[in-house]
C-alpha cells in the first residue's frame, strides 16, 4: 500500500490478442497482413498490414485498396475471451484473485505476491514464466506501479526487448503526467471526444490535464470527466476486483417428488439461501448478481433447466431477496405457461443458485449512521416489491427517441440500468426536442385544440406551415376548472419530425409546437393528422411547471 492508500497492482499484457486469437483459431502465419472488421471498420491489424498502410477505422475497401492481399476476418469477442481463459488460469495458479480487464489484459494486487517471491521483479518474473509455460505465449508484457490504470499504461509502454517496467511506489503521478492524452481514448471516464476537445483547449499530456482544478473540469465535463481527471492525478478510479466467483458457492436443492406450488418451492429454497448468504459472510464476501435455475420434470432424463435468470441487486442480496427472486422468477414461467396452454408447466424437482457478481463485504459496510435516506429507499422500495411483484416497484433510465414517452424506460427495482448500446440516448435523434423536457410528460398525448383569431382549427402545411397564428388554446380534460379555451400570449414553431420516411408502412409525420397561455401555462404540442378529414389533430405531450 502506497502512502496515498492506493494499492500496488501489476497488470499482465498480451499485445494484439485478438490478431494472436484469430491466427491460431484460422492456422494463419504470422507474417500474414490481417485485419479484423467490426461494422465495416478495421479494428485490428497485424504488422504486415501496418507496413501497407493500413490503419485502425479504415473502411473494408480502402483497407483492401491499400493492401490487396490483405485477410480480412470479422472481430469476434467471444473467440477472444475463450483463447484467453488458459492465459487466466495459469496468472491464477501464480496470483490468486485476478481481475480481467478484457481478453489479454489482466490486473492483480501484488503485495502478496511481492512478499511470498521476495519482490515485485521476482513475483513479475515468475508470472511470466508461469504463462509462457502454460498457455505458451512468447510476448507476454508486464507493468507495476500504483493503482490498476497507471500499471496497465506501463505494461503499455514496454518492449519486447524489455517485457517488465517498474514505476517505484509514489512514483505514478510523475510517470502519469509525460504520457500522452491519446491514451485517455480508451479509458474508463474519457474517450476520444474528451482527448479531441483537451487538445483544442492547448494540453497536450496527463499532466496538463491534471493541473485544472477539479472543480472547474467537474463544472465543464461533468462526472466521466472528473473520472479521467482523477486518473490523470495518479488516483485510483477503478481498484482491481476479482471476475471470477468460486465454484463451491454454488448451491442447490432436491425435490423428490416435484413441487407444483410456487410457495412450496419458496418455502423450499429458503434454507439453502440462507446457507448460501451464511457462506458468504464467512468469507466477508457480499453477491450482487445470482444466476437462479429452475429445473422440473418434463424432462426426466436430462434434467433441463425450465428457467434460467440473472437477477440483479442495486446493492448486495439478503437470504430473503434471494428467495423472492426465486418465486418471481416461477411465477412467471407459471404465466407463460397460461399464455400458452398447450405447454406443460412440469413440476419443480431442482434449484440451483450460483454467484455471477462477488464484491469485498468491506466496500459495503454501513457508516456510523448507516440508516440515512439512501437506506431508509431501499428498505422501503424492496418491502414494496416483496408485495407487489418483481414488476411492482420500477425505475426510469433515459432512452433514445424523438418523442418523449419513447424516451422513458422502465426497468424493476434493482435489475442494473441498461448499457449505453441498448438506450442509445447518446445517437442522434434528428427532430427530437433539445434543452430542458417538459415537467410533466404524458403517457399518451391527450388531445386538445388549438385555434386560431376566428376559432378555427390551426392546421400545419408539408412545408410546415401554419393555416393561422395560434390565438386560442383549448386545453380540454386537461383543464381542471373547465374555463374553456385560453389565449395564447406566446409561441414558437413548428419543427418536425418524420420517422421511417422511406417505409411507406410506418411513416410518420408528426410537428411540435411550445406555448405559453394566459394563465402562465407553458405546453409542448404534437401535430399529427392522420387523414384529411381529422377534425382533432393536435394533442399535449407535456407541460412546464
Amino acid at each position: 500500500m502506497t502512502p496515498g492508500g492506493i494499492q500496488r497492482a501489476l497488470a499482465l499484457w498480451c499485445p494484439d490478442w485478438s490478431l494472436l486469437a484469430t491466427r491460431t483459431e484460422h492456422g494463419l502465419d504470422p507474417d500474414v497482413a490481417l485485419a479484423l472488421m467490426d461494422k465495416g471498420r478495421v479494428v485490428a491489424r497485424s504488422a504486415a498490414a501496418d507496413v501497407e498502410g493500413v490503419t485502425v477505422g479504415l473502411r473494408l475497401r480502402e483497407a483492401q485498396a491499400r493492401c490487396p492481399g490483405i485477410t480480412l476476418l470479422p472481430h469476434d469477442p467471444l473467440r477472444d475471451a475463450r483463447a484467453f481463459e488458459p492465459v487466466v488460469r495459469a496468472v491464477d495458479e501464480v496470483i490468486p484473485g485476478i481481475d480481467v480487464r478484457r481478453p489479454g489484459l489482466v490486473a492483480v494486487h501484488v503485495a502478496g505476491a511481492a512478499r511470498y517471491y521476495g519482490g515485485e521483479e521476482v513475483a513479475a518474473r515468475a508470472l511470466a514464466d508461469q504463462v509462457r509455460g502454460v498457455a505458451g505465449l512468447v510476448d507476454v508484457r508486464i507493468g507495476i506501479a500504483d493503482g490498476i490504470h497507471a500499471a496497465e499504461l506501463a505494461a503499455q509502454t514496454t518492449t519486447a526487448a524489455a517485457p517488465l517496467r517498474v514505476v517505484p511506489a509514489g512514483a505514478s503521478r510523475a510517470f502519469l503526467a509525460a504520457m500522452p492524452l491519446d491514451v485517455l481514448a480508451d479509458l474508463p471516464g474519457a474517450g476520444p471526444e474528451l482527448v479531441t476537445l483537451l487538445k483544442r483547449l492547448g494540453l497536450t499530456t496527463l499532466g496538463d490535464f491534471a493541473a485544472l482544478p477539479g472543480s472547474s473540469v467537474r463544472a465543464r465535463f461533468g462526472v466521466p470527466g472528473m473520472q479521467a481527471h482523477d486518473l490523470a492525478r495518479g488516483r485510483e478510479v477503478a481498484p482491481v476486483r476479482a471476475a471470477a466467483a468460486p465454484s463451491d458457492l454454488t448451491r442447490h436443492v432436491v425435490f423428490e417428488p416435484g413441487l407444483e406450488r410456487i410457495d412450496q418451492v419458496a418455502f423450499g429454497c429458503r434454507t439453502m439461501a440462507e446457507e448460501f448468504i451464511a457462506t458468504l459472510t464467512t468469507r466477508q464476501l457480499v453477491c450482487s448478481q445470482v444466476l437462479v435455475s429452475v429445473f422440473t420434470d418434463d424432462d426426466t432424463t436430462t434434467g433441463r433447466a425450465h428457467s434460467d435468470q440473472v437477477w440483479t441487486h442495486p446493492r448486495h442480496f439478503s437470504s430473503t431477496e434471494v428467495v423472492d427472486r426465486i418465486r418471481w422468477q416461477l411465477q412467471g414461467a407459471a404465466s407463460t405457461a397460461l399464455a400458452a396452454p398447450t405447454t406443460r408447466q412440469g413440476a419443480v424437482i431442482r434449484v440451483e443458485i450460483a454467484p455471477l457478481a462477488l464484491d469485498d463485504a468491506a466496500a459495503h459496510a454501513g457508516g456510523l449512521w448507516r440508516d440515512g435516506p439512501a437506506d431508509r429507499i431501499h428498505h422501503t422500495a424492496t418491502r414494496l416489491q416483496g408485495r407487489l411483484g418483481h414488476d411492482g416497484v420500477l425505475t426510469a433510465a433515459i432512452g433514445g427517441g424523438r418523442l418523449l414517452a419513447e424516451r422513458t424506460q422502465l426497468r424493476p427495482w434493482g435489475e442494473a440500468a441498461p448499457s449505453a448500446t441498448i438506450r442509445k440516448a447518446d445517437q442522434p435523434w434528428p427532430g427530437s426536442l433539445p434543452g430542458l423536457a417538459p415537467t410533466l410528460v404524458y403517457d399518451e398525448p391527450v388531445p386538445v385544440r388549438l385555434l386560431d383569431e376566428v376559432r378555427s382549427i390551426v392546421r400545419i402545411g408539408s412545408r410546415g406551415d401554419l393555416s393561422g397564428a395560434p390565438v386560442w388554446l383549448d386545453p380540454g380534460a386537461l383543464d381542471p376548472t373547465g374555463g374553456g379555451p385560453r389565449r395564447v400570449t406566446a409561441w414558437a414553431g413548428p419543427w418536425p419530425i418524420r420517422q421511417r420516411w422511406w417505409d411507406p408502412s410506418e411513416t410518420r409525420r408528426v410537428d411540435r409546437v411550445q406555448l405559453v397561455d394566459d394563465h402562465d401555462q407553458a405546453w409542448l404540442l404534437l401535430y399529427e393528422q392522420l387523414g384529411t378529414d381529422d377534425e382533432e389533430p393536435w394533442s399535449a405531450e407535456g407541460r412546464y411547471d
